[in-house]
């Protein structure tokens, strides 16, 4: 009787723990698949939107769309495969070659991502230490060349991989039901270098002469005036800022000297009457100013996410046996560089107005008309947001009439 009741008593035991086992892998798998589909989802959106808005059609929101379609693949192909893996307790249900071919796309896509997050970098550095020549400068053909040599790269460092990784394998068979990455410190140091430490140089240092050119502008338009090269340096403008008056306002005003003793309106405009589309591209410098400030937090969130999975990634090909726990140790920075790429869209989303608003336009696609005409009515641009707070600069340069053009930003 006392063994029949400690046979049961086991028994219970062990099924009590195998429902706690499935509790937790449920938990496990909603999680992990709830941040696939924030991925997707969000990204999504912004490809829509990119695509949608015709006033998103520029070389830099292509980037961003080149970004955001490597992390939709992230969220769509290697994150659902990766909660599969992890809920089945590392077994690997679903043949060696797909294997090699998840683990390729793996880089691939996270190659991608990275690296488009760079070529986002370089482009706000263009642009804000050169605004006036960076729109000739960074065209849509340059902008795609860019765009492919990214996802060029990154296929260069993936699938011809699987070739290293078999070749690496041989004599050493793969375990049943496992798919483990390569731990050849050649590749390692390869990979690692190409797809994570030697773009984040890049970003660093462009983000720093970012800051640098911010707080240099910045503090000419406090000081109100600001030296601009106008053209293949033909010319140097000293632009003064106008400060209250609006349109015609009574606020005091005062014409853009121009440097080598040049003050006259009509001189400056014969020669510069080509560059009449310079006071469009100056007035961009407020929205270059608060891109760089966004490129500042996506660059924070890229390092605070992929850092450690490439530290440890190194140090497991370095030392076998050094991380204790590697599998769950490397579940988890594994899982959060993924994560970097379901942060993108929310960045994108607070802190740039235009992409709020074609976030709110495709969102509301399934409102009644009622909420429609609400929403698009309070997502045109007004008047009073082209400008900054009535500050803008009047430039001789542009002069076409009897006064000079003024230029807002």
């Amino acid at each position: 009787m006392n063994a029949s009741w400690v046979n049961g008593s086991a028994n219970e035991t062990a099924a009590s723990a195998e429902d706690d086992v499935y509790v937790d892998n449920v938990v496990l798998a909603t999680v992990l698949l709830l941040f696939s589909a924030a991925t997707v989802l969000g990204n999504g959106l912004v490809i829509a939107a990119v695509v949608r808005e015709r006033y998103l059609h520029t070389a830099t929101n292509f980037f961003i769309l080149s970004l955001a379609v490597a992390d939709c693949l992230v969220g769509l192909v290697v994150m659902p495969f990766s909660a599969l893996y992890e809920v089945l307790e590392k077994q690997w249900v679903f043949g060696l070659n797909w294997c090699d071919a998840w683990r390729s796309l793996d880089v691939l896509f996270s190659t991608a991502s990275i690296l488009n997050l760079c070529v986002v970098s370089l482009d706000r550095y263009w642009a804000i230490t050169d605004p006036l020549t960076y729109p000739n400068r960074m065209s849509n053909k340059r902008a795609v060349l860019l765009i492919a040599t990214v996802w060029l790269c990154s296929s260069l460092i993936s699938f011809p991989a699987i070739v290293w990784w078999r070749l690496d394998r041989q004599g050493r068979p793969v375990p049943d039901l496992k798919c483990p990455f390569t731990d050849n410190l050649g590749y390692l140091l390869f990979s690692s270098t190409i797809s994570f430490y030697l773009p984040l140089f890049v970003m660093v240092f462009t983000y720093c002469r970012i800051y640098r050119a911010a707080a240099v502008q910045t503090r000419s338009l406090k000081l109100g005036s600001k030296q601009v090269m106008m053209g293949s340096s033909e010319l140097e403008l000293t632009l003064r800022i106008h400060r209250g008056g609006g349109h015609g306002g009574s606020g005091s005003s005062q014409e853009g000297g121009v440097a080598g003793g040049e003050s006259s309106c009509s001189r400056v405009a014969s020669k510069n009457v080509r560059n009449f589309s310079f006071s469009r591209r100056l007035a961009k410098f407020a929205k270059e100013k608060k891109a760089a400030k966004t490129l500042g937090i996506v660059m924070g969130v890229f390092i605070v996410c992929w850092l450690p999975f490439f530290v440890v990634n190194l140090l497991s090909g370095m030392c076998h046996g050094c991380i204790e726990h590697e599998e769950i140790v490397s579940a988890i920075v594994t899982w959060l560089g993924w994560i970097n790429s379901s942060m993108n869209p929310v960045i994108y989303a607070c802190w740039s107005r235009d992409f709020r608003r074609a976030f709110a336009r495709i969102l509301c696609v399934c409102c009644p008309r009622r909420v429609r005409r609400r929403y698009q009515a309070t997502l045109r641009p007004r008047a009073s947001q082209r400008f900054s707070s009535g500050r803008f600069y009047s430039s001789c340069a542009l002069h076409h009439a009897s006064n000079c053009q003024k230029t807002y930003i």
